[in-house]
């Protein structure tokens, strides 16, 4: 609805609008800031039935007047990432401490607020909002950021891929031409129609994405027995499994060197014998630093090789500016693996909230998306349920099957 006044409309656009009310700027302003509370939070909830409504804000954005209007990005941001505030007590294992968790959501929400609020121009508001999610949408800031709202695009228009982005773009630069009423109608037609024709692929019942229940790092004294047990169980899954192809969760065996590689020889001949294929998410250190890399293996009846997390989670595992100890960025490394004779994109974890790094693995067109994620940490949290929809907005976007393997 429009909360603004409005020039008058010619006859031919004025079936199209929405009847205005007229409201004081401090009352338009308090319904800006409300209504991106209410779509960053429900849309960014982990409730599938709200992620609609996170694509929404740009077109909220587009009624900013003044430059105080534009904060509401400030509140859309605040809403979609208060998980964060939990997710990094468990991460960080801070206890009742929140000084760490509220600076790290604090600095989330103004990473993401900061375009929308610098590219401000009442005059080209449109240019404005696409060039913060231009921005947001690409290195730098893709990679520090989460919650962007074109990722509910896979939400509204599944299996259009680029057109499906490329629509919103349009009806936000289209949106003082077209008014509300009118980007409305569009909106749902399209999206009812791309419905209508879509069809969620269905798995290959000869790729198995495990869940597994490991929780995080065993207590000190326990660390060489827990492993012992876990990997055993990992095999004894995998030699259950024949002409299957396994997903395990990410770093689900916590470093690899050439003594697992010797200790699971017998595993991996088996294996190969029962066409068994194995992807195995675990660490790799890099040699003369103190970094590692976070991969999933390829083992068992695959090609050997090894897929590279490309952009690890910020602070936690990323050191940003410190290539030699933590999980380095990993841009340049290939977002997706040829295995089974098929092209497979993976996002790891952190990948699945990331703009970037998803649409560049989608760009290569793969047949599937895999999502290893390792989320123990984020128990009882919304996390977990909103990395799924994302990852299930991605893989919808580009109508692939979508394989998640979690570790909790």
């Amino acid at each position: 609805m429009n909360i603004t006044e409005t020039a008058t409309a010619s006859p031919s656009r004025a079936r199209w609008r929405i009847p205005s009310i007229h409201l004081p700027d401090q009352a338009r302003t308090a319904v800006l800031f409300a209504t991106s509370t209410a779509f960053g939070g429900a849309g960014w909830s982990g409730d599938p039935a709200l992620n609609y409504l996170a694509l929404l804000f740009p077109f909220v954005y587009l009624h900013s007047r003044r430059r105080l209007d534009t904060l509401c990005v400030v509140f859309y941001y605040a809403a979609a990432t208060w998980s964060v505030i939990p997710g990094a007590q468990g991460f960080f294992r801070t206890g009742h401490n929140f000084v760490v968790p509220l600076a790290i959501w604090t600095a989330l929400v103004a990473l993401g607020s900061a375009p929308c609020l610098g590219f401000y121009s009442r005059r080209y508001l449109p240019v404005s909002a696409i060039a913060a999610l231009t921005a947001l949408a690409l290195p730098p800031l893709s990679l520090v950021t989460v919650a962007h709202p074109l990722i509910a695009t896979g939400h509204w228009f599944p299996g259009t891929r680029w057109f499906g982005l490329g629509l919103v773009v349009v009806l936000i630069a289209a949106y003082r031409r077209f008014g509300t009423a009118m980007t409305l109608t569009v909106l749902l037609a399209a999206s009812v129609a791309t419905h209508a024709r879509f069809h969620r692929p269905v798995s290959d019942p000869h790729i198995l994405a495990v869940n597994t229940n490991f929780g995080g790092e065993p207590a000190h004294d326990a660390i060489d027995s827990r492993l012992e047990f876990e990997e055993r169980a990992i095999q004894q899954i995998a030699l259950a499994h024949p002409d299957t192809l396994l997903v395990f969760p990410e770093s689900i065996i916590p470093s690899w060197n050439g003594m697992h590689e010797a200790r699971w020889a017998s595993t991996f001949a088996q294996l190969k014998l029962q066409r068994t294929g194995l992807l195995i998410g675990t660490t790799i250190p890099i040699t003369n630093t103190e970094a590692n890399r976070n991969v999933l293996l390829s083992r068992g009846y695959t090609e050997r090789l090894s897929y590279a997390q490309r952009v690890p989670v910020p602070l936690g595992m990323w050191h940003v500016g410190d290539q030699r100890s933590g999980y380095p960025l990993m841009l340049r490394f290939p977002p997706t693996i040829r295995i089974w004779n098929r092209r497979a994109g993976i996002l790891v974890c952190y990948e699945q909230f990331s703009f970037w790094p998803a649409i560049q693995t989608l760009a290569h067109n793969p047949d599937m998306l895999l999502a290893p994620s390792n989320v123990y940490w984020a128990a009882n949290t919304p996390i977990p349920a909103i990395q799924h929809v994302a990852a299930q907005d991605w893989a919808d976007l580009w109508a692939i099957p979508l394989y998640e393997a979690s570790n909790r």
